[in-house]
Order: structure tokens, then C-alpha cells, then sequence
């Protein structure tokens, strides 16, 4: 589930992971809709999230992770050498929301691809249908080009242990090469399995306004 909002939306909640299906409004689906990244509507927030687990990692996690390229090689790659600690799983769990926010979207060939890699078995949410999503999602009216720019991302560790991290990430949306005051953000649930970080779930657990006002910086951006 991916939330998105403008800074007068701030105080408002949005609809799960519909990015890749939405087209006009402000809720991004990791996986259920890249059209609803543009289209959906916001709904009222949710209870106040729990206070966050502090981070433990003694490095900070990266922004740009997978490269400025943003491809589904690099995304890839990003996996293969993410390390086994907390900064690394929040590195990964950016790399995904910002490689599933782009737009144009990637190719069938590449959602089916990435999905077999980062989707730790028995994956649930919105995330688990992240190929068929791709491959079903629709064009976005008037939309030439879009990304998600991490060097002003906020992340909050909701809940870690050495193999499994859940974490709120969110960045800041440009589109069509121009920076809009739309921020889009997940809670991502990672673990470490077969030796790499996958995803095993996608949710919305934290109000993207407590995200910028109390999460912490990335170590870097793109």
C-alpha cells in the first residue's frame, strides 16, 4: 500500500497500494495500481501509528540504493548487495517504492521479473500482485514522465528484528520533470531469506504527515 499527499493534504490518509492503476489523485498501490497513483481519492486518517523502534544499524540507510537509472537491473543489484542489517533493509524497501513509482512504468517482462526476485515466499498485500498489475495498468492522461526523489525520503523503523523489518519509507514525487509538493510513501515488510532482503508484505501504517515531521534522513538520494 503506498500513501500520497500534497502539503495541503498533509493530515489525510489515502488509499492503499493503488499507484499503478491510478491516474489522477494521490494514492500510489505498490502494486495494486499504478493508475491509482494519480487518480485515487483520501480517505481520513487512522489511529496515531506506534512509536517507532529506534534504529540499530550502525550505518544510515541509502536513498539511491539501486542508482539514478532506476531499471530493473539495478534494482536488482541493489538486492544482491544490500546488507544484512537494518540500513540495508530500509535501503531496499526505497529502491522498491521508487522503482514501482516510476513512470512510464516498467515493462511486463520486467515486473515479472522483479516480482520473482524481491517477493519472499507466501508474500501477501498488494505487493504479492505486482507483476499482473504492471501488466494490466493502464496510461495516465497528460502524464509524460514521473519519479519518486529520496533525497528528501523520510523512513521510520516501525518494528525490527535480524531478519525482518518492517519500515515506513517516503519520498518526494516529480512529475513530468518538475518536483510537485505530492509526497508518496509504503510500510514495507522485509526479510531476509535465501540470503538477500525480499518483501513479504506492503501496507499504510504510518500518516505521512508524522512521516516527514519525525522520520529520519536518508544517508543519500535520487
Amino acid at each position: 500500500m503506498v500513501r500520497r499527499s500534497s502539503t495541503a493534504d498533509a493530515r489525510r490518509g489515502f488509499p492503499r497500494w493503488a499507484w499503478f492503476v491510478i491516474g489522477s489523485a494521490v494514492v500510489i498501490a505498490l502494486v495494486a495500481g499504478v493508475s491509482a497513483w494519480y487518480q485515487a481519492g483520501p480517505r481520513a486518517a487512522g489511529p496515531t501509528a506506534a512509536a517507532p523502534v529506534t534504529t540499530h544499524a550502525a550505518a544510515l540507510p541509502n536513498g539511491c540504493l539501486a542508482g539514478a537509472s532506476n531499471e530493473a537491473a539495478g534494482l536488482l543489484k541493489a538486492q544482491k548487495e544490500a546488507p544484512h542489517s537494518e540500513a540495508g533493509a530500509v535501503g531496499l524497501a526505497a529502491a522498491v517504492l521508487r522503482w514501482i513509482a516510476q513512470y512510464p512504468r516498467p515493462t511486463a517482462g520486467d515486473g515479472a521479473t522483479v516480482s520473482t526476485a524481491i517477493l519472499a515466499e507466501g508474500a501477501t498485500g498488494t505487493v504479492a500482485s505486482l507483476a499482473s498489475n504492471l501488466a494490466a495498468a493502464k496510461p495516465l492522461p497528460g502524464v509524460t514522465s514521473g519519479s519518486l526523489n529520496f533525497a528528501d525520503g523520510r523512513y521510520v523503523v516501525e518494528e525490527a528484528t535480524p531478519d525482518m523489518v518492517r519500515v515506513t519509507v517516503g519520498g518526494a514525487e516529480v512529475r513530468n520533470g518538475k518536483p510537485t509538493d505530492q509526497k508518496i510513501a509504503s510500510t514495507i515488510t522485509l526479510v531476509w531469506e535465501d540470503g538477500a532482503w525480499k518483501v513479504r508484505s506492503d501496507g499504510n501504517d504510518r500518516a505521512l504527515d508524522d512521516l516527514f515531521a519525525t522520520g529520519s534522513a536518508f544517508a543519500g538520494g535520487c
